[in-house]
C-alpha cells in the first residue's frame, strides 16, 4: 500500500515528531517590542481593509476551530476519522498520489502572545536549523491582511519513506494563538502544484 506521505510541520512540532518550541526565538526578535501592556505590532499590524481573495474554481471553503482556508474540492481527511485529529492537527490530503506521496495540506497551532510577522520570523529561524530541512525562498507577504513570510522548504524523508518533498508554509496569529499553515507536495510534483498551494495558502484566514 502507498503511504500518504503526510508530515506534519510547526513551530511546536517537526516531521520526524520531535516536539520543539518558538518561545526562545520569539523572546530575542520581540524584546525590543513587548511590554508589561503586551507586544506591539509596530510597521506589521493587521491591514483591516484587506480583502480575502475568492476561493478558486475547483476549491471548497473548509470552516475549522480558529480559522478556515480553501481547499481542492476532492481533498479529503488522511483517515476515516475528521480533518482534526486527537492531537489538533487539521488535515486534508489529495487522494490522487504524486508518485508515492500524496500531496497534502495541515494546519497546527500553538500558544504565542505575538503578531503573524514576528511568529513567522521565530518559525523561519526553528526551520533554518533543522538538519533535515533546506529553506530554498522566503518571502515577506500579505496573508489574511497580516504582514508575514511564505517559506519554500525542501525536506529529506523519513525512513522508511524514501520520497523528498517540498513546502510552502505561512503563519498567522490571532487572540495569543500560533498557526501553521503547510502544503506538502512531493520534490518532483512541486512544480505541477504550486499554483494549488500558493491559492492555499492565500485563502487562510483565522479568527479575530
Amino acid at each position: 500500500m502507498r503511504s500518504s506521505g503526510l508530515p506534519t510541520f510547526a513551530a511546536r512540532r517537526l516531521p520526524c515528531g520531535r516536539a520543539i518550541s518558538v518561545a526562545a526565538a520569539f523572546v530575542a526578535l520581540a524584546a525590543g517590542t513587548c511590554t508589561v501592556a503586551g507586544c506591539k505590532n509596530g510597521d506589521h499590524a493587521h491591514i483591516a481593509t484587506y480583502v480575502r481573495p475568492p476561493v478558486p474554481a475547483g476549491f471548497a471553503d473548509q470552516a475549522a476551530r480558529g480559522f478556515r482556508i480553501a481547499t481542492p474540492s476532492t481533498w479529503r481527511a488522511s483517515s476515516r476519522s475528521e480533518a482534526h485529529d486527537d492531537a489538533g492537527v487539521w488535515s486534508l490530503v489529495d487522494p490522487q498520489p504524486a508518485g508515492e506521496f500524496h500531496a497534502n495540506v495541515n494546519v497546527v497551532n500553538e500558544p504565542f502572545p505575538g503578531d503573524s510577522y514576528t511568529y513567522s520570523k521565530a518559525t523561519l529561524e526553528e526551520l533554518k536549523r533543522d538538519v533535515r530541512a533546506e529553506v530554498e525562498t522566503s518571502r515577506e507577504e500579505i496573508v489574511d491582511g497580516d504582514p508575514t513570510i511564505v517559506v519554500e522548504s525542501r525536506w529529506s524523508p523519513i525512513a522508511p519513506k524514501t520520497v523528498p518533498y517540498r513546502t510552502m508554509q505561512a503563519n498567522l496569529a490571532s487572540r495569543g494563538t500560533g498557526y501553521v499553515v503547510t502544503c506538502a507536495v512531493s520534490a518532483e510534483a512541486f512544480e505541477r502544484y504550486r499554483s494549488t498551494c500558493d491559492a492555499i495558502i492565500r485563502s487562510f484566514a483565522v479568527s479575530r
